[in-house]
C-alpha cells in the first residue's frame, strides 16, 4: 500500500484578480513573436476547466474559440485559481492526492477538511486600530458547497460586512479525481464609510455603506507627517486635500484581500496539515504586458541569490535581458514618457505625479526634467529600446550594464544617477525603482557577453 506521510498545496502561492462576472476567466498564455521579439505578446486561449455550478464537481475541459475578459454585460471575469492537493507517500513520491490514493489509504473525499482565512487590512495599517482589521473566517469543511469569505470588522455598521470572494472544495469525480479548492476573489467594488445606518449622503464612487464613521476614525483620517510607522509612500488612499496640505481620506474600502489555505487528513490515527498562500488583486487591463520587476523576481532571488552562479548559463542569462527588454518596451507602450518625463506639455509644468515632483517635494531638489525633453517622444523610446536588443544580439552592448541602476543607487537624485534604467518610475520605497539585484547581474553578463570560464574553481563564477 502506498501510504500518505505528508501533505502539500501546490501551488504554495495563488493571486486571483478581481471581478463581477459570474464566469470566471478562461485560461490563456502569452507568447512572444521570435522574429518581431518587442512586438506586442499574443495571448492564446488554453485548456480551461469547467466547473458544474451545482455539485461543485468539474465537468470537463475545454480551450475556447476567443478570450472575453468581460461577460455581455461588461462586467470583469475574475481570475479564480485553482489549489491542489498533493502527498508525499512512503515511497518517497511527491503525486496528487486523489480518489485511488484516498481508497488505498481507506479514506473518502469527506475526510479531506479546508480552512480559508483572509484578510484586509489596509486601514488597519493607516490608523493602527485593531478594530479597524477586516478578516474573514470559513472554519473548517469538507463539503462541496461555495464558502463566502465574509470579512467582519469591529468597526463595521451593526450587521455589515465586506465581501471578499468564496471558497469551495471541488468534488473530486472518476474524470477529474484530484483534491482541489478554487478561490473566486470578489467583484472589485468600492465600499463607503458612513455617520449613520442609513446614510443621506449617496456617493455614486461606492455599492454599499459598511464602515461607521461614528466607531472609527477612517473617515477623515490623515497620515500624520513624519510618522516612522508610515508605509513608504504615504497617503495612497482616496481622498481630498485638507488643513495644512493634509490628505484626508473619504473613508472608502476596496474587496482586495490575501491569506491561507489550510488542508488536514487523518491519515493511521496521524493528522496531516499544509497550507497555501492566496490573494486578490485588481483586474489585468494589460494583460499582453508584464511589470518590469515582478512578485517572480523576487522570489527568483531569494531562491537563488542575488547573484549569478555556476547554475546559471550565458543563455538564461540572455533571455532574461531581452525579458527585461521586452517588458520596458510594454511599459513605455503604455505610458506618456513626455509627461511622465516631467516636460512641460500644453503650456503645462508639473502636469502630473512624476518621479521630478517626488523628488522635488521629498528632497528639494529643482524640479527639472529627468531626460532631455527632446529625447522621450515614445516613438524615440521605443526605437531606442530596438536598438539596444540588436546591439545586445550582436554582442556590441557592453555600455548597457553600466547604465542599470543598483539597489544602493534609489536615492541618487544626480542627473546621472536620475537617467540610469528603469528611469522614470517609483519603487516600493517611494524613490526610483530599479531592478533586483540578481536581474542586474544577470543582464550584465549577456550585455557583456561574458564567457563562461571553464578554468575556475569559483563556485559563484557562472560556467
Amino acid at each position: 500500500m502506498t501510504s500518505i506521510e505528508e501533505l502539500r498545496v501546490l501551488p504554495p502561492l495563488a493571486v486571483g484578480r478581481l471581478g463581477a462576472a459570474v464566469e470566471p476567466m478562461d485560461n490563456y498564455t502569452a507568447e512572444t513573436d521570435p522574429d518581431q521579439p518587442l512586438a506586442p505578446r499574443r495571448l492564446r486561449p488554453a485548456p480551461t476547466f469547467r466547473v458544474d455550478r451545482t455539485s461543485g464537481a468539474i465537468t470537463g475541459v475545454e480551450t475556447p474559440g476567443e478570450l472575453r475578459f468581460t461577460d455581455g454585460q461588461g462586467k470583469v471575469r475574475p481570475v479564480a485559481p485553482f489549489l491542489e492537493v498533493w502527498a508525499l507517500t512512503d515511497d518517497h513520491v511527491l503525486r496528487p492526492l486523489t480518489l485511488d490514493l484516498l481508497r488505498l489509504n481507506g479514506l473518502t473525499p469527506g475526510d479531506v477538511r479546508w480552512r480559508v482565512r483572509v484578510g484586509n487590512h489596509k486601514i488597519q495599517r493607516r490608523t493602527y486600530d485593531d478594530r479597524d482589521r477586516i478578516d474573514a473566517d470559513t472554519e473548517w469543511f469538507s463539503d462541496h458547497a461555495a464558502h463566502a469569505l465574509n470579512g467582519l470588522c469591529p468597526n463595521f455598521l451593526e450587521g455589515r460586512s465586506l465581501p471578499l470572494g468564496h471558497a469551495r472544495y471541488l468534488q473530486p469525480t472518476p474524470g477529474f479525481p484530484g483534491v482541489r479548492l478554487r478561490f473566486t476573489p470578489a467583484g472589485g467594488h468600492v465600499y463607503g464609510s458612513a455617520y449613520t445606518d442609513r446614510p443621506t449622503d449617496p456617493d455614486p464612487n461606492v455599492v454599499d455603506f459598511l464602515y461607521d464613521a461614528t466607531k472609527g476614525t477612517w473617515r477623515g483620517h490623515a497620515d500624520q507627517a513624519g510618522d516612522p510607522r508610515l508605509t513608504i509612500p504615504a497617503q495612497i488612499y482616496a481622498g481630498d486635500d485638507g488643513p495644512n496640505g493634509s490628505w484626508v481620506s473619504r473613508g472608502y474600502l476596496d474587496d482586495e484581500c490575501d491569506g491561507l489555505v489550510h488542508v488536514k487528513l487523518e491519515v493511521s490515527g496521524r493528522e496531516l496539515t499544509a497550507f497555501g498562500r492566496i490573494g486578490a488583486g485588481p483586474p489585468a487591463y494589460a494583460p499582453d504586458s508584464v511589470p518590469i520587476r515582478t512578485v517572480a523576481d523576487e522570489l527568483d532571488q531569494a531562491l537563488s541569490g542575488p547573484r549569478a552562479t555556476a547554475g546559471d548559463t550565458l543563455e538564461q542569462a540572455r533571455a532574461l535581458a531581452e525579458e527585461v527588454l521586452r517588458r520596458a518596451t510594454e511599459t513605455v507602450r503604455l505610458m506618456n514618457t513626455e509627461v511622465m518625463n516631467g516636460n512641460t506639455v500644453d503650456g503645462r509644468v508639473d502636469a502630473a505625479s512624476t518621479m521630478v515632483r517626488q523628488d522635488t517635494a521629498d528632497t528639494g531638489r529643482l524640479f527639472e526634467p529627468i531626460m532631455a525633453p527632446s529625447l522621450v517622444d515614445t516613438a524615440a523610446v521605443l526605437a531606442l529600446h530596438q536598438n539596444v536588443l540588436a546591439a545586445l544580439r550582436s554582442g556590441t552592448a557592453p555600455w548597457f550594464a553600466d547604465v542599470l541602476r543598483d539597489h544602493d543607487e534609489v536615492g541618487d537624485l544626480t542627473a546621472k544617477g536620475r537617467r540610469k534604467m528603469p528611469a522614470l518610475m517609483r519603487g516600493a520605497d517611494g524613490r526610483s525603482l530599479a531592478l533586483t539585484r540578481r536581474q542586474v547581474d544577470l543582464v550584465r553578463l549577456a550585455a557583456r557577453q561574458a564567457i563562461f570560464r571553464q578554468d575556475t574553481d569559483d563556485p559563484e563564477v557562472p560556467r
